[in-house]
C-alpha cells in the first residue's frame, strides 16, 4: 500500500504465456505466508455494516458471528455474547464485503517489462481451454499488496486472440493455485473486433482494408462458434465422438450457464457484440466504458451487464466532457443498467480499484451502489454470488474491516478475513515504509 496524502473519498480530485502451465512460475516470492484455516469463532461487534444487499445495506452498531468460515449470524448484537467466542471491538469502525476485482489480470503477471513474468495471453486465436487459475502465481507481490487495500476477491480475464480463454474466479489467499481458486471457468473472455473504419492518423490501413479484415475476423468467429456448438451437440447424443478440450471449454456457455464476457470500445462495438450474442442464445456481459452511455436503453432493453473498465479514464473523444468516465456508473445506475466497476489498470495498481468506486461516487453515485459495484455485483457476473460478495448468513466470512467508509481512501483496512481466516496484511510496501521509518538520521 502506498503511504501518500490523499484527497478524502467524496472531494476526489480529477486523475490526470500460457495458461496451460500446470502451476505458476515463482517469479516473485511474497514472502507473507497465507493465513490458516479458522478455529474458533469469531464475532465482530460494534461496527457500521455495509452488507451490500438492497434490502438492508447499512446496519448501525451491528455484529456479525464468524464460524467455520462462513457468516452465521448479522444484525444487532445480543446483550451477552456465548463462552468461547473471539471478539473483535470494532468501535467506530466499518465492516464490508472484501472487494471483488474484475476483468484483471492480477496473479498473471509481475513485471511489464519482464517476458518471463506475463501469462496474460496464449497463442493462437482460439483458445477458450485455456484457464488463468492454473497460472496465477499465489507467491506474486501483487497479491499481497492489492490484499492490503481491501481485495480480496478477482474475477481473472485472459487477454490475446478472439477467443482468449475462460474466466476465472480466484481468493488472495492459499499456498498454491489450488488453494486460490474459487471457480476455475466461470465464462468465456471474447475479444469482440472493431466494425467500423479507424481515421485515426496512427492507423496505417486504408478503410477498406480495415473493413475486409473486421469482416474476416467476425466470420472465423462465426465459425468457431458454430463447429462449438455442433461438437456439444453431437457429443451429448453420442458419448463415442472424440473428445475435444477446446469445444468442451465452450459447452457452459452454450448451454447458458455461464456468461461470455466481450469487450467492447465503442457504440458499434456494443450492439453487434449484444446482438450476435442474444441471437445465438448467450448471455453476454460486456467489458468497456466506451459507447455504454450512448447504448444505455439498447443494453437496459436487451438486459445485459457490463464491467465498466475503470473510472479513471480519459474520456473517449474531445467533445466529451472530462469527467465524464466519472459520471458514467452514477449514469448508468440512474438508467437501471447493472454493472460492476474495475480498475482498468495494469494489475501493479489493483490497490486503486475502491479509489475508482470512489470517485464514481464523487460524481454522483450512491455510496452503497458504488460499493455493490466491486462486491456484490461481480460476484453475481462471476456466478459466485451464492457464496462471496455480501454479508448474509450462510455466505463466505470474506470481510474487511475499515477506519471509515470502506470506499473512503484515507480509511485504510485494519483487518480481513477471507473465509474466515484472518489475514495477514504485510507486504512488501508495507515492510519498505517500515524500513525507512526506522531511520534515525534527518
Amino acid at each position: 500500500m502506498t503511504y501518500t496524502q490523499h484527497t478524502p473519498l467524496f472531494v476526489t480530485a480529477l486523475p490526470c504465456a500460457c495458461f496451460l502451465a500446470l502451476t505458476a512460475a515463482a517469479h516473485a516470492q511474497n514472502s507473507t505466508a497465507p493465513s490458516s484455516p479458522q478455529t474458533k469463532p469469531v464475532a465482530i461487534v460494534n461496527a457500521v455494516i455495509h452488507t451490500a444487499t438492497t434490502s438492508q445495506p447499512i446496519i448501525e452498531n451491528g455484529w456479525v458471528l464468524i464460524e467455520s468460515g462462513k457468516v452465521q449470524a448479522v444484525g444487532t448484537a445480543p446483550s451477552e455474547i456465548p463462552a468461547g467466542i473471539d471478539i473483535v471491538d470494532a468501535q467506530g469502525m466499518h465492516l464490508s464485503p472484501g472487494f471483488m476485482a474484475s476483468a484483471t489480470q492480477l496473479g498473471l503477471i509481475e513485471t511489464m517489462q519482464v517476458e518471463a513474468t506475463d501469462d496474460r495471453t496464449e497463442f493462437g486465436e482460439f483458445h477458450p481451454e485455456s484457464v488463468p487459475a492454473l497460472a496465477i502465481n499465489p507467491d506474486s507481490d501483487l497479491l499481497g499488496v492489492a490484499r492490503n487495500a481491501g481485495v480480496l476477491l478477482a474475477l481473472v480475464t485472459p487477454l490475446g486472440g478472439s477467443v482468449s480463454g475462460s474466466a476465472s474466479v480466484i481468493k488472495l489467499n492459499g499456498w498454491s493455485t489450488e488453494d486460490i481458486t474459487v471457480d476455475a471457468r466461470v465464462g468465456i473472455v471474447v475479444q469482440w473486433p472493431l466494425v467500423e473504419a479507424s481515421k485515426q492518423w496512427w492507423t496505417r490501413r486504408s478503410p477498406e482494408d480495415q473493413k475486409t479484415r473486421f469482416a474476416e475476423t467476425r466470420a472465423r468467429i462465426d465459425r468457431f462458434f458454430d463447429d462449438a456448438r455442433a461438437w456439444v451437440l453431437a457429443k451429448s447424443s453420442d458419448a463415442a465422438v472424440a473428445h475435444d478440450e477446446r469445444f468442451e471449454a465452450m459447452r457452459a456457455v452454450l448451454e447458458g450457464r455461464d456468461n461470455v464476457f466481450m469487450t467492447v470500445g465503442s457504440a458499434s462495438q456494443v450492439e453487434t457484440a449484444v446482438l450476435w450474442a442474444k441471437e445465438r442464445g448467450l448471455r453476454p456481459v460486456l467489458i468497456g466504458s466506451n459507447g455504454l452511455l450512448v447504448e444505455a436503453d439498447f443494453l437496459r432493453n436487451h438486459g445485459v451487464s457490463v464491467i465498466v473498465n475503470g473510472t479513471h479514464q480519459l474520456p473517449a473523444s474531445e467533445a466529451l466532457h472530462p469527467s465524464a468516465p466519472y459520471e458514467l456508473p452514477g449514469l448508468l445506475s440512474k438508467v437501471g443498467i447493472p454493472f460492476a466497476i474495475a480498475s482498468g489498470d495494469e494489475p501493479a495498481h489493483e490497490r486503486n480499484l475502491p479509489h475508482n468506486a470512489a470517485t464514481a461516487v464523487a460524481f454522483g453515485l450512491d455510496p452503497e451502489a458504488a460499493l455493490r459495484s466491486i462486491t456484490l455485483t461481480p460476484a453475481q457476473l462471476a456466478g459466485v454470488a451464492d457464496r462471496y460478495g455480501s454479508i448474509e448468513p450462510g455466505k463466505s466470512a470474506t470481510l474487511i474491516l475499515t477506519r471509515g467508509h470502506p470506499l473512503e481512501v484515507t480509511s485504510g483496512v485494519a483487518q480481513a478475513w477471507i473465509d474466515g481466516a484472518e489475514l495477514n496484511l504485510s507486504n512488501r510496501q508495507t515492510r519498505m515504509k517500515a524500513k525507512y521509518d526506522s531511520r534515525h538520521d534527518n
